[in-house]
């Protein structure tokens, strides 16, 4: 297990008892926010600045917000806010839904896991038949056998765990975006992950990231500004378990590709807003990127980043494990 996870666990355990309060804003703040001074002292934190960052610290987890900024991380590993971290005469606070739809969930994941142990994973190879995806410059790799070598790659390694998995294609096939969900339903998955590979405008883009349903209400991150949608989506029924699967993910992706950090990003892609359980969409590297287009087209990179990823189901796996004890 990542050792991001096993600090997150070790914390969990020695948390006392009053930081389980639901009442989290601070009546020094505008509705609808939480000051970082009161998360310093729910979580008995050690709060200082450096530069931009606001940073909070004990001796399990450390939490890192920047000033008039949506990035934040936790032990390290980015998560980005639905909205900046702004302050409010001498006090910086976050939107109240960030507090409570990542942030808290993440550090006090025992809180919030669902109750039933999870039996059965959808793994999600993206794309497929007529729609190739994402396309390398130089090798002319296709995300869509990227993603389905990486998916087989991660049913083997769950499998071996003894955790039931199946896939939305096990071929060159292309089921619907709304098929690939509602055979989730059907087939009663606890957890749905939908694995791509990224591709942007600029050959400078890299990276690896993981993408959670965004809360209702809120902007997407790739859609932050522009005034996206906002609508409540079925899958915001899991917020704070998308949190908790995500972060999981993410940290263990990070770890295994040894790519940079993207962060936990919030989206509605009607793979994972759809999504009838906790789901999480996967970006394992861009294949318009020379350096990242060379790694997919590897073997043993392809075999990293599976890995990644079924560490970080194993991960959300024990979490709830230690939840329901």
């Amino acid at each position: 297990m990542h050792s991001i996870t096993r600090k997150l666990f070790f914390y969990q355990i020695v948390l006392f008892s009053g930081c389980a309060s639901t009442r989290t804003v601070d009546a020094k703040t505008p509705t609808g926010t939480v000051g970082l001074s009161y998360i310093s002292r729910l979580y008995s934190m050690k709060m200082s600045a450096f530069g931009k960052k606001i940073v909070l610290e004990n001796k399990y987890n450390k939490l890192e917000v920047e000033t008039n900024s949506r990035r934040a991380w936790i032990n390290g590993v980015m998560i980005w806010l639905h909205e900046p971290c702004r302050k409010y005469g001498n006090e910086w606070t976050i939107r109240e839904v960030d507090f409570k739809k990542a942030i808290d969930p993440i550090l006090r994941s025992y809180a919030y896991a669902p109750k039933r142990l999870p039996r059965l994973v959808v793994i999600d190879p993206g794309h497929g038949g007529s729609d190739p995806g994402a396309s390398g410059s130089k090798s002319n790799i296709r995300e869509k056998e990227v993603v389905l070598d990486i998916s087989y790659r991660v049913r083997k390694l769950l499998e071996a765990k003894n955790i039931k998995v199946r896939m939305t294609r096990t071929g060159d096939t292309l089921p619907g975006l709304d098929a690939r969900t509602a055979y989730a339903a059907k087939v009663g998955a606890d957890v749905f992950i939908s694995i791509h590979a990224d591709g942007a405008g600029s050959p400078q883009a890299h990276g690896v990231e993981t993408f959670i349903t965004s809360a209702a209400g809120y902007d997407s991150s790739n859609f932050y500004g522009q005034g996206g949608d906002k609508e409540a989506q079925r899958n915001n029924a899991y917020d704070a378990a998308n949190a908790i699967l995500g972060f999981s993910l993410q940290s263990n992706l990070v770890n295994m590709s040894k790519r940079e950090d993207r962060g936990l990003r919030r989206a509605r892609f009607s793979v994972i807003k759809k999504a009838p359980c906790p789901s999480a969409l996967v970006e394992c590297g861009f294949l318009t990127n020379p350096d990242e287009e060379s790694l997919l087209n590897s073997a043993s990179y392809r075999e990293s980043v599976a890995r990644g990823i079924a560490n970080g189901v194993l991960g959300y796996f024990t979490l709830i494990k230690r939840a329901i004890r």
